[in-house]
This record gives C-alpha cells, sequence and structure tokens, in this order.
C-alpha cells in the first residue's frame, strides 16, 4: 500500500501547476478552467492542498488544440475532441512547402480599420484589393489570411466581438461581390451544387470554397448554408447538375447528419455524383461511397481534372 502511495506521489511531482501549463501553452490560467467546466477538458488532478496539476498528455493535447484554434477552428470544436479527431484535424492542416504563400500587402491595413471599426475603410479596401487582384487571389491572399487573423483575435479577446461581427459581415458582402464578377461558365462546365449540414456555421469559408470554384469554371448553384433537405432533393431531381458537394467540418459529425447524408445518397438521381469536402468528410462516410476530399486543394484538383460524362 505504502508503495502504491510512493507511486502516486512521483506522479504528482511529474505533473505541472496551471501557471507553469499557461506559461507553456499560452492559454491563461481563466481560460483553461473556463475550458474545464465548459467542453470537460483538461481537467487536472489536485495535489494536498487542493492546486490544479497537469499531466504531460494534457500538456501535448493542448498545443494540439493551440494549433487548431490558430488555424480558425472554434473553441466548441476541437477542445473537448478526442485525441484520434484532434491528430485528424491537425493532419489536414497545409504543410509547409518551399516558400509561404504570398499575402497581399493590404491585409495590414485591412486588419487595423476591423481593428479600430473603421468600416467604411475596410469596405473600400476589401473592394479595391478586389479590383485589383482578382477573385481568386483575393480570396487567397486576403479573405482567408483576414478570416484567420480575425479567428485567432477573437480567441486571445484582442478584438472585441462587435469588431469580429462586423468584420466578417463585410467579408461576406465582399464575397458575394467576388461571385458574381466572375464570368459566367460555359455550357460544357461542370455543374454542382453547394450544400453544408446543420451544425456547420461556417459562412466565410463556405463562401470563399464557392468563389474558388467558380473561379475555376463551375457552373455553381448554392443552395445556402444548411438547407432543409425536404427542399434540396426536388431540387435534385429537377434541376441539371453533375455533382452534389456538401461541405462537412468537424461539426458536421453527428447521428443525425449522417442520416441525412444517407437520405440524400438515396435520393440523388443515378447520373449524378455525391462529393463530400472538409475536415469530417472521410469521418462521416467511413465506408467511402462515394470521392470524398479531405484538403481545398485535392478538390479543386478534382475540378480541373473532371471531364464530362453526360448521355446527349
Amino acid at each position: 500500500m505504502d508503495k502504491i502511495a510512493t507511486e502516486a506521489e512521483e506522479a504528482l511531482d511529474l505533473m505541472l501547476p496551471i501557471s507553469a501549463v499557461e506559461q507553456e501553452t499560452g492559454i491563461s490560467k481563466e481560460l483553461l478552467r473556463m475550458w474545464e467546466r465548459r467542453y470537460g477538458f483538461p481537467i487536472p488532478q489536485r495535489d494536498s492542498a487542493g492546486n490544479r496539476l497537469y499531466s504531460r498528455e494534457q500538456i501535448q493535447r493542448l498545443h494540439q488544440i493551440n494549433r487548431l484554434l490558430q488555424a480558425g477552428f472554434r473553441p466548441g470544436y476541437v477542445v473537448g475532441a478526442e485525441p484520434r479527431q484532434l491528430e485528424r484535424l491537425l493532419s489536414e492542416l497545409p504543410k509547409p512547402s518551399g516558400p509561404a504563400p504570398s499575402v497581399n500587402p493590404a491585409l495590414e491595413l485591412v486588419w487595423e480599420a476591423v481593428r479600430r471599426t473603421e468600416l467604411r475603410t475596410v469596405r473600400q479596401l476589401l473592394r479595391r484589393e478586389l479590383a485589383r487582384s482578382g477573385s481568386e487571389n483575393w480570396v487567397l491572399q486576403l479573405a482567408a489570411p483576414l478570416h484567420q487573423q480575425m479567428a485567432r483575435a477573437r480567441l486571445d479577446d484582442s478584438l472585441p466581438s462587435y469588431a469580429q461581427r462586423a468584420g466578417q459581415e463585410l467579408l461576406l458582402e465582399t464575397l458575394e461581390i467576388a461571385a458574381a464578377q466572375i464570368p459566367l461558365a460555359s455550357e460544357e462546365s461542370l455543374r454542382i451544387f453547394l450544400m453544408s449540414l446543420p451544425g456547420e456555421d461556417r459562412p466565410v469559408e463556405l463562401q470563399m470554397t464557392r468563389v474558388l470554384l467558380l473561379a475555376k469554371g463551375v457552373d455553381l448553384l448554392f443552395l445556402g448554408p444548411e438547407p432543409p433537405v425536404e427542399e434540396v432533393i426536388p431540387c435534385l431531381q429537377h434541376c441539371p447538375a453533375d455533382v452534389l458537394q456538401v461541405a462537412v467540418s468537424a461539426a458536421s459529425i453527428n447521428g443525425t447528419n449522417q442520416a441525412l447524408l444517407g437520405q440524400l445518397r438515396s435520393k440523388i438521381p443515378a447520373h449524378m455524383s455525391l462529393w463530400l469536402s472538409g475536415s469530417g468528410a472521410e469521418e462521416l462516410d467511413k465506408e467511402g461511397l462515394g470521392p470524398r476530399f479531405r484538403k481545398l486543394h485535392s478538390l479543386l484538383e478534382a475540378v480541373e481534372l473532371w471531364t464530362p460524362q453526360r448521355q446527349i
């Protein structure tokens, strides 16, 4: 019994107090306590005085969560996620290969205007850079980095919620303009219906995907975020298209959405393909019954390689 007690004490000696965890991970003590209450992680052990102690495994997991938060994931998606799911999401993050991707020099100006809630300036800069660089480059070099920067700032409370909301709405507004400026696709183009499942709540990411697909020459109809399935099915059956593309993030992985996916698959016309894109694609469709694109560049490559297979 004394041996067991000694081993337990030695194990506690290897654990770190909350102040050390804050210093090592950059996650404040207040945020660690809030995550513990709200998401059930990290649950610390306690020393004899009742102070929180954290294991090396928990700290490693906190580092993983930090990386995902910095990539734009929301705390509700990742803080309480199982280690296997964190590993899967991390595997999908872009890995550096050669020089870093180009970033629009106006990003710093836009960011400062968002931070100061100078909304007219934000609108002017976003539209000016869209006109200068074109839709595809504007999304990749300005809209996406700005969205990620706002997400990171929200996490450390350096950007007030009202400023984040205003910035997001102005991004969505300009994404609509970007989509409208892209020339109409040809009659032979790939025809895609784009939608997301309930629980996504990622409107900016969905609109950026829309613009990038349009820029690749896709004849795309956006069915909207989280449209009712009972309204989607008649559209699939009566409107011509080659692909129904469903955006699927980690937030979409649940029994309800698996049932909705099965319903869509059973009603989709025989000539139409069902594509899943996003971080949750493989987990939601574990049987691999159709194309699944975990990364955006894979989806765009598939679009470029697509050839018509329609019956004349």
